[in-house]
């Protein structure tokens, strides 16, 4: 009995509600509810789907981003030497639809609007807080071309009511029981033998919805399966892949839709396919092996101990060869693709983990991650470019010092000190390489791309990473830096707030030394107090208070002269290094400043030149010093007439270089578009650098 109908004589209202509920938006499967309108108003329950694409972070099976590596293992055969490697790797999503680029939710139809048929759902219901002992709805929800509803139709029954939704698809699953009663949320499922009656389940649920909702149910359905499927490796030697098993897996549970786990039982079972799949040896890695129809769904678990790949494979003499690897305790994810590549060479990781970004056109860190592992073949790996000439690299750790090091992390490009264009390693792990940019100070965008491969001969492929290095903006023979970095003070306006002491009483004496010999180069400093006897330093002070007094870089046309005259007044630009090195040689430090003092609007453009370094050594040690020379700045502050030459589409107020000496507490501004007017140096604004043409 259906007792949620409404008065027949409110039906043609109610279907002509309906009818503009138009929730299926687009043929590609991933955008059902961002392309459409699943919160339209309709007082009859109907529903808009999607897949859930959160979990999509590591590709697909079939995609060029393949997954990670989850492990590795070896097929052997009993009566012969002979063996595959096998390397086992997941992707986020289940891609076995044999459609490209797309996702499928149930095992041969995409979810798009013209072939995904139809979903169950049931509606518990709860009336003033008391579960109704009956589904509201138990039907299948169909696309009738225009709404995705059930045959018979169900009215919002009113506040004093509430609904959660749960549903799956697809709706003839073999072996797959689902709840007869409200008490119940599990589907039982047990894994048909044959691969081809496998199915992709997909389940969606909602939270408490209230009974006069109105509008249309958003059901994000997710894979509870894991698809299993084999694939062509490194490389195959030719001959036959008669059969590929696994063994030992479990294959009969139930999945709880309320919590989204599965529970298995301990019974076991043998799946396999009879393949007869021809290999020459010339096959591309990761071409299939197990056709898309073919793929094992396979329910998730931690597999048992003696869960094993079976593979029976005739080479080509013609000799059957039975191989066999154990695969126990590893762990198939929900909603994963594991895909096992099989080769006759041990299968290494050698690739790029960073994710290319583009890069702006002065000179440049650029820091990315590769990851390699112990299975590279002798020998190591290598990273090239296709510009030598403007592009070197440094790996991590491998500086002549920490000291250098360190300034490298702060940010200075280190002429001298960029690498080499050529590198090779044996690191293995994640290994972190600086990417040492030189300016590009061309009309067009440079296109860069590094090629990581195999020190060792043979037909290794080279993984690549491409990326553009923006030119300037050029106007009038000014071109400006085209991506925005992040706001600064002007500076040079600083209270007696402003001051930091770092206390060395407990640090060895030799190293006190070292701190005294090493402040003697900034013995002119105003901002620098020294204390301490013979030569060793116990305490130092900086005080940024001091350095208020600029009177200089007031020119209105020079943006270097006055970047230069504000970068070294009185040994400000030495401040950061200086107190990043007492820092490292463990001085203490009595507070923290409340800004921080070397970050200021021309130390910022500065920092995008190339620097020299300047190396002193005693009997204490060796110290390295950035030093930028006035002919190197080439990226600079813009002077006040000089601000409104920058053409790259800006907005808002940017600080020029020129200075206002009097009172001493302002600066000059540019607005976009606009003029040039005095502004507190303490305000936080845009900044951007800016070049001459050459």
């Amino acid at each position: 009995m259906k007792v949620h109908k409404k008065n027949p004589s409110w039906m043609a209202g109610g279907m002509a509600t309906m009818l503009l509920c138009t929730l299926l938006f687009s043929c590609n499967n991933e955008d059902f509810l961002e392309n459409g309108n699943p919160e339209k108003a309709c007082d009859n329950i109907c529903f808009g789907i999607s897949s859930d694409k959160s979990i999509q972070t590591r590709g697909y099976a079939d995609s060029d981003n393949e997954g990670y590596t989850a492990g590795r293992f070896v097929l052997r055969s009993d009566n012969s030497a002979d063996t595959l490697c096998v390397r086992a790797i997941v992707s986020d999503g289940i891609n076995v639809s044999g459609f490209e680029d797309e996702q499928t939710l149930t095992r041969g139809v995409p979810v798009t609007k013209d072939n995904f048929e139809k979903f169950h759902v049931l509606a518990y219901w709860s009336k003033n807080g008391t579960l109704v002992d009956q589904f509201y709805m138990d039907e299948d929800a169909a696309n009738n071309g225009s709404v995705w509803s059930t045959d018979q139709i169900y009215y919002w029954p009113g506040a004093d009511h509430s609904f959660q939704f749960y549903a799956w698809a697809p709706t003839d699953a073999d072996k797959l029981t689902t709840p007869s009663t409200p008490q119940s949320k599990e589907l039982s499922y047990t894994v048909p033998a044959n691969a081809a009656e496998q199915k992709d389940i997909v389940v969606a649920t909602t939270t408490e919805i209230r009974g006069d909702n109105n509008n249309a149910v958003p059901l994000t359905f997710k894979h509870i399966c894991t698809a299993v499927r084999f694939a062509v490796g490194s490389q195959m030697q030719p001959g036959q892949i008669k059969s590929v098993a696994l063994k030992g897996v479990k294959n009969a549970g139930t999945y709880n839709m309320a919590n989204g786990a599965w529970t298995l039982g301990d019974a076991t079972a043998d799946f396999s396919q009879t393949l007869d799949k021809e290999t020459t040896g010339n096959e591309g890695n990761g071409d299939e092996i197990t056709s898309a129809e073919g793929t094992f769904m396979m329910l998730p678990q931690i597999l048992p101990a003696d869960a094993m790949i079976k593979v029976v494979f005739t080479n080509a003499s013609g000799v059957d060869r039975t191989l066999t690897a154990s695969i126990g305790d590893t762990q198939w994810t929900m909603g994963t693709t594991v895909t096992y590549k099989l080769s006759i060479t041990p299968e290494y990781e050698l690739e790029f983990v960073s994710q290319p970004e583009v890069q702006d056109a002065h000179y440049v860190i650029y820091p990315i991650t590769i990851k390699s592992d112990d299975k590279l073949p002798a020998g190591g790996w290598t990273l090239t470019s296709n510009d030598p000439t403007n592009v070197t690299f440094v790996e991590k750790d491998k500086f002549v010092s920490n000291d250098v090091q360190a300034l490298v992390d702060a940010g200075y490009w280190l002429d001298g000190y960029n690498g080499i264009s050529t590198l090779t390693s044996t690191t293995t792990g994640d290994v972190q390489v600086y990417v040492f940019l030189k300016e590009n100070v061309t009309e067009a965008d440079r296109n860069i791309t590094l090629s990581l491969k195999p020190v060792a001969q043979g037909n290794y492929e080279a993984k690549e990473f491409s990326f553009t290095q923006y030119c300037p903006a050029w106007n009038n023979g000014i071109g400006v830096e085209r991506i925005q970095d992040k706001d600064y003070p002007w500076g040079f306006n600083w209270d007696s707030d402003m001051t930091v002491t770092y206390d060395f009483m407990s640090q060895p004496s030799w190293r006190r030394l070292l701190i005294g010999w090493y402040l003697n180069f900034f013995s002119g400093y105003t901002y620098i107090k020294v204390e301490g006897i013979i030569g060793s330093a116990r305490k130092v002070t900086i005080n940024f208070s001091k350095l208020g007094n600029l009177n200089t870089a007031t020119s209105t046309s020079d943006g270097a002269q006055n970047t230069w005259e504000i970068y070294t007044f009185n040994g400000i630009n030495e401040a950061s290094a200086l107190m990043n090195q007492l820092e490292a040689w463990g001085g203490v430090a009595d507070k923290i400043l409340p800004t921080n003092p070397t970050e200021f609007a021309a130390r910022a453009c500065a920092m995008k030149n190339k620097y020299k370094v300047k190396v002193e050594s005693n009997a204490n040690g060796t110290v390295y010093r950035p030093v930028l020379e006035q002919n190197d700045i080439v990226w600079y502050l813009p002077a006040q007439n000089e601000a409104s030459s920058m053409n790259d589409n800006l907005s808002g107020d940017y600080w020029t270089s020129t200075a206002i000496t009097n009172p001493g507490t302002t600066a000059y501004k540019y607005t976009a578009g606009g003029s040039t007017n005095p502004w507190d140096r303490n305000k936080v604004i845009h900044v951007r650098a800016v070049r001459k043409k050459p």
